[in-house]
């Protein structure tokens, strides 16, 4: 159930106006209607009426370790960690077989609680001892057990991040959440605006109270609550939330939820375009991506780097999914003004629990998500993974303090990115029913941000006094487990050839530095070891396209063989590899030459071998077939004499001929190298 309902837009309790109603049916209700109501209310997602009939059933009834198992989970749907904890033991003691998985969850409100030790060893004996039909539950545990081995790591790592709660004019007692930065000092969110403590209003339509879209705005570096957003965004007949804005400001991609005809919460996504100060009238996306089947909702929006289209990053139960929410992608085709069949972004970003609440940062192409099942404090932790689409790194925790036993939700940086905001359950928030009940907005701030600039000048090989302007930049992070690279900017050096952007502390970059009619080059950029804010200069030289073959330098064989030398490989990586890592459109043919020692078919072929060494080698560093030519020409081109003029050998000419060279042959249809970028 705990998937469900975080589908609304987060928890929507069920504290509802009828506490009434239920107090008269505790009252005259038999012991096992009781036990019936509580069942009843269950199923209809209404825990806080579930746990007034089993607590009234339980009063006479203290062995029935079902109905504490029921409550419990009860306890558990309302966030209150300390019932749920105490209940769950009590169901174990008195009747394990009656509430054979409750050890499991009593080992889950511990980690909550910050118990880790003593939840290690409840999951190792749930995992022991349970022999019931529920066997993703004992995979769960074991997993369980070696996220609390890695908890002491978490809790280690020191981050100087000063965390603060938003003041009451934001933060309710009922639930906030999604908040977004408009800008450095505008901030959108989402919230049940009322102080009481259910959601209907009592008057003569008895509405029930809808969740809205709201604005805050920082004053003297405080947060103040402004009012409704939007105007025509906030649809009184559905909960309206998570707004996520595209990074050019000009679009709003948010969700509407309502119960569809099986008293089911379904969400769509709208979008709404700028039109001055307003917003156009939202538009509901295709059925491709709000399968009214399923949910979908928390839309994250970025622009992909390569061709300026919008991706939007979401939460669906869609059944082809790993299990429980998962977050997938959809790309708005701007040209054919089309949005692409949603896909799923993998086992490194989903589990086969949930993860909700998705963030992209467009500046380091980093997506911030919310997860119950990488492991981690308790609850849901805050992760982020670099990448795009379905290839990203591994996600990685981001610690405390942002992270607790609590439910750690809808991270996002601010322009600024110093600070920016997060939700949280966690205790010491406006409390309702419970000190862990409701969601509250944070916002947290680095106190010793470090901000590092990437600068550097694009010259000419010839004259490096003479700038290269409008050359492309592309900057890429290298993972550091399996090296592989991924886009996080495209720039362009301006008319004095400068160029200049933002990267993180601790990474590794790649940079392709490219303009027509010139040759790309690449370089290597690293921030490991920088803890304070400055610039770190790269400044790159592109050579003009050449019409003649390049010899690849200190190339060397096993004598007359074919096989490459391992140094020789350093040699092609840093020459031909590296341009055409920085230049994709180029084909190019190895030309491999012998001196005359041997006969001219022998030759011929050896030369052969030894240019489909080079090829085979480029290809296992990822360079695509299509994109290469071995030519082997034998003796058949020399450039320098391989006898002297007297007739005797002339060493130094043999060695200049047995050389291996590259020539750019022709170029690649842009479509065929845009299909390529486009492979997931």
């Amino acid at each position: 159930m705990r998937d469900i309902k975080y589908i609304v837009v987060f928890i929507l309790f069920a504290f509802v106006a009828n506490a009434q109603t239920d107090s008269m049916l505790v009252k005259h209700s038999s012991q096992k209607v009781l036990k019936r109501l509580g069942k009843s209310a269950m199923e209809q997602n209404d825990p806080t009426s579930a746990i007034t009939f089993f607590e009234a059933y339980l009063k006479n009834n203290r062995r029935d370790a079902k109905v504490m198992d029921q409550l419990a989970h009860s306890y558990l749907e309302i966030r209150d960690y300390d019932r749920a904890q105490r209940m769950f033991l009590n169901a174990y003691e008195t009747d394990v077989e009656k509430a054979p998985t409750s050890l499991y969850y009593h080992a889950q409100m511990q980690k909550s609680n910050g118990l880790y030790d003593s939840a290690k060893i409840n999951f190792q004996k749930f995992k022991k001892q349970y022999k019931g039909p529920e066997k993703l539950l004992k995979k769960q545990a074991t997993k369980e057990i070696v996220f609390c081995d890695s908890i002491q790591k978490i809790i280690n790592t020191e981050k100087k991040i000063i965390v603060s709660h938003l003041d009451s004019t934001i933060n309710k007692v009922n639930t906030e959440g999604a908040p977004f930065n408009i800008d450095e000092n505008t901030l959108v969110f989402t919230s049940l605006r009322t102080d009481k403590k259910e959601y209907v209003i009592e008057d003569d339509t008895a509405q029930t109270i809808k969740r809205k879209l709201y604005v805050a705005t920082r004053e003297n570096n405080e947060w103040k609550f402004g009012g409704e957003y939007g105007g025509n965004l906030n649809d009184a007949d559905y909960n309206n939330g998570n707004a996520s804005f595209s990074p050019d400001g000009k679009r709003i991609y948010f969700t509407r939820c309502k119960l569809n005809f099986k008293e089911q919460m379904i969400c769509a996504i709208y979008v709404s375009e700028k039109t001055g100060d307003d917003w156009s009238e939202p538009v509901k996306l295709p059925k491709n991506i709000n399968n009214p089947k399923f949910t979908s909702t928390m839309p994250a929006v970025t622009t992909d780097p390569a061709k300026g289209n919008d991706v939007i990053y979401f939460v669906s139960n869609n059944k082809e999914g790993r299990g429980g929410l998962d977050i997938w992608y959809t790309t708005y085709d701007k040209k054919t003004k089309t949005y692409k069949t949603p896909k799923n972004a993998g086992n490194k970003i989903n589990t086969a629990q949930n993860e909700i609440t998705p963030f992209f940062d467009n500046e380091t192409r980093t997506l911030y998500f919310s997860s119950d099942g990488f492991g981690g404090l308790g609850g849901y932790d805050v992760f982020k993974a670099v990448g795009d689409g379905k290839k990203w790194m591994s996600a990685e925790n981001v610690g405390q303090p942002i992270n607790t036993g609590a439910d750690d939700i809808f991270y996002t940086i601010s322009p600024n990115r110093e600070e920016g905001f997060f939700v949280s359950n966690r205790k010491g928030g406006n409390s309702l029913k419970n000190s862990t009940c409701c969601d509250d907005i944070y916002t947290y701030k680095h106190s010793e941000y470090i901000r590092i600039n990437l600068v550097g000048n694009v010259g000419e090989m010839i004259d490096p006094d003479v700038a290269i302007p409008q050359a492309t930049v592309e900057v890429y992070i290298i993972d550091k487990k399996t090296k592989e690279k991924f886009l996080v900017k495209k720039l362009e050096s301006n008319k004095e050839g400068n160029f200049k952007t933002t990267v993180e502390a601790g990474q590794d970059y790649f940079l392709i530095i490219k303009k027509a009619d010139f040759l790309g080059t690449t370089a290597d950029v690293t921030t490991h070891g920088i803890n304070t804010s400055q610039d770190v200069t790269k400044n790159v030289l592109l050579a003009k396209k050449p019409k003649e073959p390049i010899r690849i330098p200190n190339i060397q064989y096993e004598f007359d063989k074919s096989n490459i030398l391992e140094g020789s490989k350093i040699a092609i990586d840093t020459t031909v590899l590296s341009l055409m890592e920085a230049n994709p459109e180029l084909i190019v043919e190895i030309m491999s030459h012998t001196d005359s020692k041997g006969s001219d078919k022998y030759n011929e072929k050896l030369s052969q071998q030894r240019a489909e060494s080079v090829v085979a080698h480029l290809i296992s560093k990822g360079i695509k077939a299509e994109r290469l030519k071995a030519k082997g020409y034998g003796e058949s081109k020399p450039v320098a004499p391989n006898e002297n003029a007297d007739g005797s050998d002339n060493p130094e000419g043999r060695a200049q001929n047995r050389r291996t060279d590259f020539k750019i042959i022709g170029v690649l249809d842009v479509e065929v190298i845009n299909a390529a970028k486009d492979v997931d």
